[in-house]
């Protein structure tokens, strides 16, 4: 694989705890991939997220 250009990571769900530390839930990582399209990576606490289903996205016209 080759290296990834650009690193862009959202973070969609954080959560505290007790003792105030703030941490990541789930988060997504995105990178342009130098062959072409985007590369993809998923993080997640398993502790605050019990499982990740990814569906891939229908192109095209929404009334055909």
């Amino acid at each position: 694989m080759s290296t990834p250009k650009e690193l862009q990571r959202v973070e969609l769900l954080n959560y505290t705890k007790a003792n105030g530390e703030e941490l990541v839930g789930l988060a997504v990582e995105l990178a342009e991939d130098p062959s072409g399209g985007v590369q993809v990576r998923v993080l997640m606490d398993s502790n605050v997220v019990s499982g990740v289903t990814v569906v891939p996205l229908q192109q095209g016209g929404c009334c055909d």
